[in-house]
């Protein structure tokens, strides 16, 4: 339980995953619950993954019983401090209420 909410709250803020690593965080942790052993990023990294997995699976079905059609958009761009290139491909949708709905799929 705690471990999921720490992976949610590094999504959330989009903390840098190595604030598991910070000394600050760790006091911080220890000052809530000393028996609590502060992760490794590697377990982050894990427990993250298994978020985006579960919640894409829950994209998945939600799109695959949409019976509008579905629009999809792609944004490309590059971080500015780093030379890596990213994609974000988004579904967008009017649902049974006529309201638009846009979902991340990628």
């Amino acid at each position: 339980m705690v471990r999921q909410e720490l992976a949610r709250m590094i999504i959330l803020h989009e903390y840098p995953i190595s604030i598991v690593d910070h000394l600050g965080f760790k006091r911080f942790c220890n000052a809530l619950q000393p028996l609590f052993k502060v992760i490794s990023r590697n377990t982050a990294k894990s427990d993250i993954l298994k978020i985006y997995d579960c919640e894409k699976a829950k994209i998945m079905k939600l799109l695959s019983k949409n019976q509008s059609r579905i629009a999809i958009t792609i944004d490309m761009w590059t971080a500015s401090n780093q030379n890596k290139g990213y994609m974000a491909i988004t579904a967008h949708y009017i649902d049974d209420y006529w309201t638009l709905q846009s979902r991340l799929v990628r």
